[in-house]
């Protein structure tokens, strides 16, 4: 079985789940939709708040300089329309990595690796929400099966890389009062504006952005609620 009859084969199988099933895990893997969910480890566990910002860092290098490599084709621009389940746009270009892969499996990853040995086993479960991400990206019929096997990997390593980074930072920088906490903070009220005023893959998703964007809103009040207060409080 080649690449297309591979896509065909699984594309057809995925559509007999509900389409919102596949738009709702294709936002859980923009990178927006990550950082608004790990945000809240600003407050939580600085270090994965870190190692989030390493991460996209590494992980978009990959994926950019892979796209721009390969320049791959996507579905919509080999096969004829109705011949695939396709949702949504029709995109034609960059199609290896997928990008949604990468930043789902890189999330997993990188949360797991800066969590205390013994509870990592908590969150392992959660590979299979980024495997469900990258199937979505075949469901919806904007990428091939290789692309998201190759995203995976590319995940899985961007994630641990992030993380041995964020390792190796000093305690200091890890304090509420640290300026380099406080700037990146910032991101937050940007992931907010986004997320409230654009449209992350579907408009379907728009409820699921809403509620994103407020629990991104309220981490950032109680991180700078806590940063006040301890100035006050010296």
């Amino acid at each position: 079985m080649n690449q297309i009859e591979l896509f065909v084969a699984l594309n057809a199988l995925l559509a007999g789940f509900p389409p919102i099933l596949w738009m709702s895990l294709s936002l859980l893997g923009t990178g927006w939709a990550v950082f608004s969910l790990l945000f809240p480890s600003i407050i939580l566990n600085p270090r994965l708040f870190y190692a989030v910002a390493l991460t996209a860092l590494i992980a978009g290098g990959f994926s950019r300089a892979i796209k721009l490599a390969v320049a791959a084709p996507r579905p919509p621009a080999i096969l004829e329309p109705g011949s695939f389940n396709l949702l949504g746009d029709a995109l034609h270009a960059n199609a290896m990595p997928s990008g949604h892969t990468i930043t789902a499996f890189a999330a997993v990853t990188v949360l797991i690796a800066t969590s205390p040995p013994a509870r990592r086993f908590i969150f392992a479960p959660l590979f299979l929400l980024a495997v469900g991400v990258g199937l979505s990206r075949v469901a919806i019929g904007v990428h091939w099966v290789e692309d998201v096997l190759v995203g995976s990997i590319i995940g899985l390593l961007s994630g641990v890389l992030g993380a041995r980074l964020a390792w190796k930072l000093p305690k200091k920088i890890l304090e509420p009062g640290c300026f380099w906490l406080k700037l990146l903070s910032v991101w937050g009220l940007v992931c907010v504006y986004i997320l409230l005023t654009q449209k992350l893959d579907f408009k379907e998703n728009q409820v699921l952005q809403w509620a994103l964007a407020g629990l991104v809103g309220a981490a950032f009040l109680i991180f700078w609620f806590r940063v006040v207060a301890d100035r006050v409080g010296r």
